[in-house]
């Protein structure tokens, strides 16, 4: 009878035991492919002539970058563009640009050139400096528009920042810091310019030949000598608390938030967005769809742990019996 019971307890403590392993064997696998999904904190190795994707046909991978053809979207992982020629990157029209880690490009002339609508998104980075002009947008029509939805953005050039003829600008989320050597150099010159929640600190001034629309947007702009916000036609501002001045120390709150001029332009966004329950709908808050969640997960932890709990205890007391019988 001993035997037979032993044999049983040595049984179930062999499955609990494999158990154990085999679980502590997912999380070590499962460990070991979110770390194979982090992107590494080594930069790619440098590249020292212009990548030219503007017609590209076919997918292309080199250091630091992957075009996909099919889905006419451009990966930086680590990229590192430093060549003395003119020109850095050239991206095809209907490029989507997907921001992973740090990125550089360093050319001479320009450093990243678009030929026609281009959406840059990503939780990555990407530093841009030149001697002359930071970003150029072209386009042989009058139809592109570049949108910057999110990522980290730093230019450093000996010219404008960003120039633009026919594209339109569009900075929809992120973050971006330009500075510009020459006093008279622009942050930004576009056909139009709209920002809407995003950071934006430069220094020199945003021109825009179509309306300007700043909506919920942080900025700092110290131009030099003349207006920081320059537009041919009308500027639109909603959403933010503006102070502007000859400099960041005479700046004052702008009267009924109207910005009448002046070289440096501060704002705060003032609008701060309220979500509601996709559970519950109507104007129930959104904190209380996590706490239902919360709830439920508890809920359905307890289901199933408690009846496993109640089934061990009684194995060891059973083995306890056992043990104490012989």
């Amino acid at each position: 009878m001993h035997k037979t019971t032993d044999s049983v307890i040595t049984h179930r403590t062999v499955f609990f035991n494999l158990i154990l392993k085999i679980t502590a064997a997912l999380l070590v696998a499962v460990t070991l492919s979110f770390c194979a999904l982090m992107p590494s904190s080594a930069k790619a190795a440098a590249i020292n002539q212009t990548v030219n994707l503007a017609n590209v046909n076919k997918n292309q991978r080199g250091s630091g970058y992957y075009w996909d053809n099919i889905n006419d979207t451009l990966t930086l992982n680590r990229l590192n563009i430093d060549t003395k020629d003119d020109y850095g990157l050239k991206l095809p029209a209907g490029a989507t640009v997907v921001l992973v880690g740090d990125n550089s490009i360093s050319a001479s002339k320009a450093a990243l050139v678009t030929t026609g609508t281009t959406i840059f998104k990503g939780n990555g980075s990407l530093t841009i400096v030149s001697d002359g002009t930071g970003v150029v947008l072209s386009d042989a029509t009058v139809l592109g528009k570049v949108s910057f939805l999110s990522g980290s953005y730093k230019i450093s050039s000996g010219g404008d920042g960003i120039v633009s003829e026919n594209v339109r600008l569009y900075i929809s989320g992120g973050k971006m810091t330009i500075n510009c050597a020459p006093q008279e150099a622009y942050a930004i010159r576009s056909r139009l310019i709209e920002l809407n929640n995003t950071n934006l600190t430069a220094n020199g001034a945003l021109y825009s030949a179509e309306p300007m629309v700043l909506n919920n947007t942080g900025l700092e702009i110290t131009a030099s000598g003349i207006d920081a916000l320059q537009t041919d036609t009308e500027l639109r501002i909603t959403n933010m608390a503006l102070k502007s001045g000859d400099s960041a120390a005479s700046a004052s709150a702008a009267a009924e938030n109207k910005y009448t001029g002046g070289a440096y332009v501060f704002t705060a966004p003032t609008y701060v967005e309220r979500k509601y329950s996709a559970v519950f709908g109507g104007e129930v808050p959104a904190w209380v769809d996590y706490i239902v969640f919360a709830v439920a997960i508890a809920a359905l932890a307890a289901v199933i742990a408690l009846p496993l709990a109640i089934r061990r205890r009684k194995y060891l007391k059973r083995l306890e019996m056992l043990k104490s019988s012989k």
